[in-house]
């Protein structure tokens, strides 16, 4: 999503958050002192720099944030700033938890820990787990994918190309068990665009993308930026660890340091611009190539939404464009297709498929049975079963007469005739000229589009009125904006649950083995909480998916994916990433932030830097759930089912154990958590260059992972042509943004007088490169192929007369009936 779409949809977040002021009363909280903390606020509170500590923590164990925050006139109570009074408040015994409450109970909520102690311990748990979990589940993939290769190798249909073929057999290695690592680093991006897919090769770019930029920063932030850290932070008063000494928050306020992070922030932009440009010229090369080979008919087709009602059949929508576009003597048009609003029709299909299903299963477990007892009741029950198709085939067969019945004629019926349809041309020329033309007088008449892909056309949706479609729209983004607002007191209600102290009140034993260990504490409380928040973020790809399937009424069910990056993509970095800044004090921070937005600086440098801690254990974990993909659980689980229970071949099971959960393994949310990978190192990889290595690690995983799933084991998805990279790209400068005025804020602060000129106007200045970047991209044309390209597409497959499919619903199929 655009930096307008993120900010409209946090200002409505935290807009709601106005009703939190009923629990600063239920805490007896006066109304006059809340309002005068936000009054205050929104004064002096955006200025500072502050890092609260944790219960139980001494502040000099950590990064000095506290000694960052720019004080103005000291000497005037009236002019204290908000951090100044929590801080006296903290002290006093009669209010600390309260005002910590208003201003830390987001974080809390969900599981971000601020920087501690013991954050060494906790990483090198972090570092067990991660490492020994992701090899653990990378032997159990190398025994799974040769004990059962139904499962995680790809299946070969007659329709698939055969010299994919080669990918999927013998390799010469001669061991199978890494066969997996062999394939992968030998493909080439030509293999990936013709087994996955332009979308597909989209997010293996996009993995090595962000691995290029890593690789070229790591020398000099691992060899460079680590070494002054370390060394400068000798002079810092407090109490440090080796971890603590690596980030930021410690150097001391020199000039030639401030200006060295300049320098560092320069050095992230120019690369990571330079290297999104250099892959995005690929990309446009690549979708140019795409477009050049789209296969008929979905090359020379238009989608035509809003047809007038006199024009809805085939007949007549074909003899329409026939006489707008055609010569006398020659026809452009090849067929039309207006979709049909098809009523119960798809329903007995369903039916249908039921009834063959549970006929394959009797004949299967008819032919395996040996008793002459039991083979007798399965030859009636196959019976049964074929009887049920055969009765469900003539009801399917007479009601598909019935539909087309109602679009002969002159005046079709408008009870089965949707405004929408499909023109096929006999040229690529032939429809880009129809696809760029206004038809009639009404600009809403004839509006078309590119056609989707055949296979991934979701008719039932292109059948709905503009009326019901656009209600459903407005209830889909609703709904999308409630799951968005009140998902935070949705992980307060669970959160509840899977805290260290919890857990310890419901099993008396954990408590007790803590009393005896108290080292492993602390340990598990963040551990608790990093996997708490991985749980959560679980369920939101389903929530999401099933808002978005169910009203928003896409054309395609790409289309479904691609807004599922949208909406994940934003909800990851909102609540994953910038919880700890955007969620504190939510309701002061939304009258901040309107009132000067420019704010927001400050409230990103104020408590990101301070909980980069808990970004490592997340990226750690991460190592662990990503190879989890490759297991395949549910597939595996559902192919034993038919394999054993239902007793089906091999490759029926197969079939029909297949496709994979699209709403948490499907390219949108996959893209969306890459983004969110990347982001975290973007964003910390100043304030603590440490965590270069962990994301190294992970993406460098996520190209054999992704790269093995996507082209070898599940099945080619539909394509829209590289969609996914351009969104993707989008906020990567969106993150990198973000970056930039996270460090304007942390170089003010370490200013001595918090101003503004110097470092941190030369960091702000940064943005110019993203912003000239980022036009340059823009000015790539991708969405069409210039007419150049078209013409000499046109001339290369004049003679190419193969269909792949056809745009017919699959309801209507007359296949479904023949013998």
């Amino acid at each position: 999503m655009g930096l307008r779409s993120c900010a409209l949809l946090f200002g409505l977040f935290v807009h709601l958050q106005v009703a939190s002021s009923a629990k600063v009363a239920s805490a007896g909280i006066d109304r006059s002192f809340v309002q005068d903390q936000k009054s205050k606020a929104l004064r002096a509170y955006p200025s500072s720099l502050h890092r609260y500590p944790q219960k139980n923590e001494s502040p000099s164990t950590h990064s000095d944030w506290k000694s960052l925050v720019p004080r103005r006139h000291e000497g005037n109570s009236s002019d204290e700033t908000l951090p100044t009074k929590v801080e006296a408040e903290r002290e006093n015994p009669a209010h600390p938890p309260k005002a910590k409450e208003i201003f830390e109970e987001p974080r809390k909520v969900m599981g971000v820990a601020l920087n501690g102690d013991r954050d060494v311990q906790t990483l090198n748990t972090s570092l067990f787990v991660g490492g020994l979990g992701a090899a653990g589940v990378i032997l159990a993939f190398a025994i799974l994918h040769v004990a059962f290769p139904q499962v995680y190798r790809r299946w070969q249909s007659e329709q698939e190309d055969p010299d994919a073929k080669e990918y999927h057999l013998e390799v010469s290695t001669g061991l199978p068990w890494i066969d997996f690592i062999w394939k992968v680093w030998n493909t080439t991006p030509e293999d990936e665009v013709r087994l996955a897919g332009l979308d597909g090769w989209s997010l293996l770019e996009f993995v090595r993308l962000n691995l290029r930029i890593m690789t070229i920063l790591g020398p000099f932030l691992l060899a460079v930026v680590l070494p002054v850290h370390f060394v400068a932070s000798t002079e810092s008063h407090n109490r440090l660890d080796w971890l603590s000494r690596l980030d930021i928050g410690n150097l001391p306020r020199e000039d030639w340091m401030l200006w060295f992070h300049v320098a560092v922030v320069w050095f992230v932009v120019l690369i990571s611009a330079w290297q999104i440009t250099l892959a995005h010229d690929g990309f446009t090369e690549r979708r140019y190539q795409w477009l050049a080979t789209v296969p008929r008919p979905r090359s020379t087709t238009v989608m035509v939404r809003n047809i007038p009602p006199m024009y809805r059949s085939d007949s007549a929508l074909k003899e329409y464009f026939d006489r707008v576009f055609s010569e006398e003597s020659a026809h452009t048009v090849e067929r039309a297709y207006v979709i049909r609003k098809t009523g119960r029709l798809p329903k007995l299909v369903k039916q249908l498929e039921s009834s063959r299903y549970e006929a394959a299963v009797a004949s299967s477990r008819l032919n395996k049975a040996r008793e002459s007892d039991s083979k007798a009741e399965l030859e009636t029950e196959v019976q049964r079963c074929q009887l049920a198709v055969t009765n469900l085939k003539s009801r399917v067969a007479k009601e598909q007469e019935a539909v087309e019945a109602a679009l002969q004629g002159p005046r079709p019926d408008t009870k089965v005739a949707s405004s929408s349809g499909f023109v096929t041309f006999t040229t690529i020329l032939s429809q880009r000229l129809a696809s760029r033309e206004q038809c009639t007088r009404d600009v809403q008449a004839f509006r078309m589009y590119m056609a989707p892909d055949p296979q991934d056309v979701l008719y039932e949706n292109l059948a709905e009125d503009d009326i019901n479609a656009s209600s459903w729209k407005w209830l889909g983004r609703l709904a999308l904006l409630a799951v968005f607002l009140f998902w935070i007191p949705i992980v307060v209600a669970i959160s509840g649950w899977t805290t260290l102290s919890s857990i310890q009140g419901t099993v008396p034993a954990v408590e007790k083995f803590l009393d005896a260990h108290p080292a492993l504490a602390s340990l598990m409380s963040g551990v608790l909480a990093t996997a708490a928040l991985k749980i959560f973020m679980m369920f939101l790809p389903s929530v999401l998916h099933f808002i978005i399937t169910t009203t928003l009424h896409l054309k395609a069910g790409s289309v479904e994916q691609l807004k599922l990056q949208q909406w994940s993509t934003a909800f990851l970095l909102l609540f994953v990433v910038l919880v700890t800044s955007l969620g504190r004090g939510l309701t002061i921070t939304f009258f901040i932030v309107m009132q000067e937005p420019a704010k927001i600086i400050s409230l990103l440098a104020a408590s990101l830097p301070s909980a980069s801690h808990f970004y490592f254990n997340y990226v750690i974990l991460g190592w662990l759930v990503l190879p989890m993909d490759m297991l395949r659980l549910v597939n595996l689980a559902k192919w034993f089912f038919y394999r054993q229970v239902c007793s089906l071949e091999e490759d029926e099971a197969r079939l029909y154990s297949d496709p994979e959960d699209q709403a948490y393994y499907g390219l949108g949310t996959r893209m969306a958590r890459t983004v969110l990978m990347a982001s975290i190192f973007y964003i910390f990889c100043s304030c603590s260059p440490l965590i270069l290595v962990f994301t190294w690690i992970y993406f460098f995983l996520a190209q054999f992972v992704f790269g093995y799933l996507l082209l070898f084991c599940e099945s080619k998805k539909p394509d829209t042509g590289g969609v996914f990279w351009v969104q993707a790209t989008e906020q990567l400068f969106l993150v990198l943004a973000i970056y930039v005025m996270l460090m304007v804020g942390v170089l003010r602060g370490l200013t001595r007088n918090g101003i503004w000129a110097g470092p941190p106007m030369a960091t702000l200045a940064s943005l110019m490169v993203l912003y000239v970047a980022r036009r340059d991209l823009k000015n790539l044309a991708f969405d069409t192929l210039p007419l150049e390209e078209v013409v000499k597409a046109f001339k290369d497959n004049k003679d190419n007369t193969e269909l792949a499919s056809q745009y017919v619903q699959p309801e209507c199929d007359p296949s479904l009936v023949a013998d």
